[in-house]
């Protein structure tokens, strides 16, 4: 974990007594090759330790041999992300940990209810009567240690607030100097630490251990907890060069689309998947393509052998190679929690209210 160092069990040291043996005359030994069969040997007792679960918010190890870990929020969640992707694979890597970390959690529920909640074969993860049965439950009891957490936050010493906020506002927004100014300015003596990950698929659970505040474009409906603050209309832009054979247009619908090869960040997959399954799109799709950013594609954009989909102006481009794309997006929100007692939570709204409504006026553009 990025935010808790690494921790071993005592069943991790007596793994590395047994297989690290010092050699006899350490004055003539490598030492890089020293280091390196150490590392080497580590990470290999990890595997062979008991399972650990790491996440950004702990870590979390299991009970002693021939104990059951009694119930708690980490089970409740992996069971509840489990049921909902009905894959180990898919559940893991949105837990941020191993699958056989994951799959110790849920033995360890199951253990502790005496039930199976799920059937597992080598090609299939199903609930079973007693899984659907206990995921309202789930929901309802996990829902609840969540909004305890937020009803205690009022009484929280820490006077360091965390924004969840995409890359490219830091990377090449000019607006974010002044609102992290500004939120200074609002909110003195205290610290902003930033998280540029993407917003989790369960934004209540992300505000009530990782961030105070994030900022979000809602492709779906939110949960009653949520508070959601828009702050931004979002208009997103095709840069189109003078190479390339839908220059000169003022802007572009889906329907123009046919056949072109368009790029995007990984960042607005989301916005390429609503813009597929738009009714205006042409019998001839467009084929999209995922890169890392603009500039591993800036000889093709040259060229005109794409365009490039992005959610401001770069000033990498002239202006006139931005076209506005016709397409029905939601505003971007600013996401916090409905009932957080914090005075300084409903200042930060307003702060961020108040930057992105005179945006034009603060960059110079109006």
């Amino acid at each position: 974990s990025s935010s808790s160092g690494m921790l071993l069990t005592l069943s991790s040291f007596d793994v590395f007594r047994q297989k690290i043996v010092l050699p006899r005359d350490s004055i003539k030994y490598n030492e890089v090759k020293w280091k390196q069969k150490i590392f080497a040997t580590v990470i290999k007792a990890l595997y062979q330790s008991p399972l650990m679960c790491y996440t950004e918010s702990n870590l979390i190890l299991p009970a002693g041999k021939g104990e059951v870990s009694p119930m708690n929020d980490r089970q409740l969640l992996c069971f509840l992300t489990l049921s909902r992707t009905l894959n180990f694979t898919a559940a893991a890597r949105e837990l941020y940990c191993t699958q056989p970390a994951l799959s110790y959690q849920i033995r360890s529920l199951e253990k502790e209810l005496d039930l199976a909640l799920f059937e597992r074969s080598t090609t299939r993860v199903a609930l079973t009567e007693a899984g659907r049965a206990f995921v309202p439950q789930a929901e309802g009891i996990y829902r609840s240690i969540l909004n305890a957490r937020t009803a205690l936050k009022g009484f929280a010493r820490r006077r360091t607030l965390t924004l969840r906020l995409p890359p490219v506002l830091l990377q090449r927004d000019p607006i974010y100097p002044i609102l992290m100014a500004r939120l200074h300015a609002a909110l003195p003596g205290y610290e902003f630490a930033v998280d540029t990950r993407p917003v989790s698929r369960n934004p209540h659970e992300m505000l009530c251990s990782e961030a105070d505040a994030a900022l979000y474009l809602p492709f779906g409906p939110l949960q009653p907890e949520i508070e959601r603050t828009p702050i931004l209309h979002n208009t997103f832009y095709l840069i189109v060069s003078p190479e390339h054979p839908l220059t000169g247009r003022s802007t572009l619908a889906l329907a123009d689309l046919a056949g072109q090869q368009l790029f995007y960040e990984p960042l607005y997959q989301e916005m390429v998947d609503l813009a597929v399954v738009q009714p205006g799109l042409p019998f001839s799709a467009p084929s999209w393509h995922m890169v890392e950013n603009y500039e591993c594609v800036y000889n093709d954009l040259l060229a005109g052998r794409g365009m490039f989909l992005c959610p401001m102006k770069y000033p990498a481009f002239p202006a006139a190679w931005y076209l506005p794309l016709q397409l029905p997006l939601p505003d971007t929100c600013l996401l916090t929690l409905r009932d957080d007692p914090r005075p300084e939570i409903q200042r930060l709204r307003e702060v961020f209210t108040a930057v992105y409504a005179s945006r034009a006026k603060l960059l110079g553009e109006e």
